[in-house]
């Protein structure tokens, strides 16, 4: 039996039989780079060569036009410390922090908020604008669309920076029309400007509203406390019953005061007379008198026990009470109007408004789109998409292979 295993004269190199000569594995090889190279040139055409030139086509033949006006403007307040801040904002170039930063970011939120937009579509129709139909089709915005939708658009068609250093804050709105654009900047400027007269006006009124709501409640406390000394003189009808206990006090010293003088003289002569002398048995009975005076009118103020005195030592307690919450009412009520002024004061103080430095102008170029740019970018970026499309597929490729 012959020895089909192996041959004598095989040499190495020699191709197995059945398998491609080498022509054939040459040809194969190249039918594959030949396929890969259709594959790459394909490629780059569908991820370079065509956004290229459709970019180029579409920023040099079908873009609209789109004017610009901008303005730049700071908040400024006359806080009483604005001296002092201005100083140290001489040396150290910040400006000082305060209300005036926060009004600045509130009026970047406002010139992309939807109030400012229907303010803006009330007075100049904004939205139609954005809509014509010779706008193209790309930059235009789809009138069909919710107002969500327009507020995003909007949000493209404006932009604002604020400088914290300086504090100044600037804007720039878009437009197809130069007048236009130029009555649109200036409605957005007159908006902003009367937002920071209602932020104003508003905190004005917060500072002062709770001042006000003190003097409103002293007010009322002063005129219940005057109304309840009038009901009790109108119940009582005494004016003032302290003034008659004090009258009422100095009548009793008057009369103790002429008590001891008879008595002194009864005493003197009771040494030297009988006691049934007719001079006598008047100065006792003037005593007598002196005495049930006496007596009464200690009873009138309390001085005694007794129903009377117990009723009007609670009638002078009572007017005393109601005079001392009317003294209180009084200089609660002076210090409410005090603080109040002083707020009016500080509040005038910290009024804000808008210090404009550069207004919008009419805008003689179209400065958007930046056609140059924007397609230099997309070559730029396309190829480089490409590239690593490229480098990632063969990455992979040789990993599995």
């Amino acid at each position: 039996m012959a020895d089909i295993t192996a041959k004598p004269d095989a040499k190495p190199g020699d191709a197995p039989k059945g398998s491609p000569t080498g022509i054939q594995a040459s040809s194969v090889g190249s039918t594959r780079r030949r396929r890969r190279r259709g594959i790459l040139a394909i490629s780059f055409v569908l991820l370079c060569v065509l956004p290229s030139i459709l970019t180029t086509v579409y920023y040099t033949m079908i873009a609209s036009d789109r004017y610009a006006a901008s303005a730049s403007f700071v908040v400024r307040g006359l806080d009483a410390g604005a001296g002092s801040a201005d100083l140290v904002s001489s040396f150290t170039g910040l400006t000082s922090t305060g209300s005036t930063t926060s009004d600045s970011y509130i009026i970047r939120r406002y010139l992309k908020s939807a109030d400012l937009i229907r303010v803006l579509q009330a007075d100049l129709a904004l939205s139609e604008h954005y809509a014509d139909s010779s706008v193209d089709p790309i930059s235009r915005f789809n009138g069909d669309k919710p107002f969500e939708e327009f507020v995003l658009y909007w949000e493209r068609r404006i932009s604002t920076t604020y400088d914290s250093t300086t504090g100044i804050v600037t804007f720039e709105v878009q437009g197809f029309d130069p007048d236009f654009t130029l009555a649109l900047a200036d409605k957005v400027l007159l908006a902003a400007s009367e937002l920071v007269n209602r932020l104003s006006e508003n905190a004005r009124r917060d500072s002062v509203q709770f001042a006000t709501s003190e003097v409103d409640r002293a007010e009322e406390r002063l005129s219940e406390a005057q109304q309840a000394i009038r009901e009790f003189r109108s119940e009582r009808g005494s004016v003032n019953p302290t003034l008659n206990a004090q009258l009422d006090a100095e009548l009793i010293g008057t009369l103790e005061t002429q008590l001891a003088d008879v008595q002194a003289r009864i005493k003197t002569l009771s040494a030297s007379m009988d006691a049934d002398t007719p001079l006598l048995r008047q100065l006792n009975q003037q005593a007598a008198v002196l005495r049930s005076q006496i007596v009464a009118k200690r009873a009138a103020i309390g001085d005694q026990a007794g129903e009377a005195g117990t009723a009007t030592a609670e009638t002078l307690a009572e007017f005393e009470a109601l005079q001392l919450e009317q003294t209180f009412a009084q200089q609660r009520y002076a210090s409410a109007l005090s603080s109040l002024e002083n707020a009016r004061m500080d509040a005038d103080r910290q009024q804000r408004y808008l210090a404009i430095f550069a207004r919008p102008f009419m805008p003689e170029e179209a400065i958007y789109p930046l056609a140059l740019r924007n397609v230099i970018l997309t070559i730029l970026g396309s190829v480089a998409l490409w590239a690593i499309s490229t480098l990632v597929t063969y990455a992979v490729r040789d990993h599995l292979s």
